[in-house]
């Protein structure tokens, strides 16, 4: 287990900060400012949100999730206290907040801070902006608690969600990812097991999200991993499957397109661990938090050992994140299934 916790911990970051130099950029944008395919970290580009960013330092893809798991493992636990107190920890880190938060995150801080907005201010009957990525961006990390548990994996998710991304489509996206995650922690996983757990999430974190969040209008989230998957697998190669999930999928800041391109992309990898984290990277649009799902995906199911050694250098020397030590945590944490 603890090869595999590593490994998620360490896809998940090493898919943010490779990433961060790609963000917003297109396919062809990416490769003409880089040379060409990029599978290595790179120093992003001053015109990106991680502008000022040494190669290899993280974004709030990852961030947000750390904190929140450095908080549980100390707690012994997840619930609401727990994750409240994190995501407040976390927006008080400049670096991260200030620079990385999206507008969804923010708003919601602001309302645990105090900071109430005007009563005259217009809100319509769904506020479908805040569908975005953001659940679904910390969800493998936070997964990795539930130790291979689906369904509990999908609470953990859920749990740390709900203060920011509290609708039932960024909550079906978030469920997807911890579901992945989880199902490849089991000992004999397959790629199969994955794709199959992220369906099921998707599904039940749609039910969820019904039940207790805000409705939304948009996509299904479950239609468009099948839909994502389907592209996939009928591509010729994985350049071809980038390119078509990007086209057809898209790779941007709403759940519906990050959270099925991710997957896709897990799927057009065949599973490998380093070729799936690149083919995020280069797919363009948030390639940072599409980068950070496929990670903690597939390290979750291949282990630490399937990305080269001097990632999780890069990693530390960069961050400082003691990810050893958290992931021996994490397996040593109290399983509350």
């Amino acid at each position: 287990m603890y090869n595999k916790v590593l490994g998620s911990l360490l896809g998940a970051a090493v898919g943010d900060a490779m990433g961060a130099a790609t963000e917003t950029r297109n396919r062809k944008q990416i490769a003409e400012l880089f040379g060409g395919y990029v599978t290595e970290f790179k120093t992003p580009p001053m015109d990106t949100f991680a502008r000022g960013s040494r190669a290899g330092e993280i974004t709030d893809d990852f961030s947000v999730a750390y904190i929140t798991l450095q908080e549980a493992v100390a707690a012994g636990k997840l619930d609401k206290p727990v994750a409240r107190e994190a995501l407040l920890k976390w927006a008080a880190i400049p670096k991260y907040f200030d620079r990385f938060a999206g507008p969804t995150t923010r708003a919601s801080v602001a309302l645990l801070q105090g900071n109430v907005p005007p009563a005259d201010v217009f809100v319509p009957v769904n506020d479908n902006e805040k569908a975005t990525n953001g659940a679904a961006m910390k969800a493998a990390p936070i997964a990795l608690l539930a130790h291979g548990d689906v369904d509990q994996a999908i609470q953990l998710a859920i749990t740390a969600a709900k203060l920011t991304h509290n609708n039932n489509i960024a909550l079906s996206g978030a469920a997807a990812v911890a579901a992945a995650t989880a199902a490849a922690m089991g000992e004999n996983a397959d790629l199969f097991d994955v794709v199959r757990a992220s369906i099921y999430g998707a599904r039940r974190g749609d039910e969820i999200g019904r039940s207790v969040g805000n409705l939304v209008a948009g996509a299904s989230m479950e239609t468009r991993i099948r839909w994502a998957v389907s592209i996939a697998l009928n591509a010729p190669d994985l350049d071809t499957a980038i390119d078509e999930l990007a086209d057809y999928i898209g790779s941007g800041l709403m759940a519906v397109e990050a959270v099925p391109a991710a997957i896709g992309l897990c799927v057009a990898a065949k599973g490998k661990t380093v070729d799936g984290i690149c083919a995020a990277v280069n797919i363009g649009n948030d390639t940072d938090t599409v980068a950070t799902m496929v990670g903690g995906i597939l390290g979750a199911l291949n282990g630490v050992d399937s990305m080269p050694q001097d990632y999780l250098t890069v990693i530390e020397r960069e961050n400082t994140l003691g990810l050893e030590d958290l992931a021996r945590k994490i397996v040593e944490f109290p399983n509350h299934g």
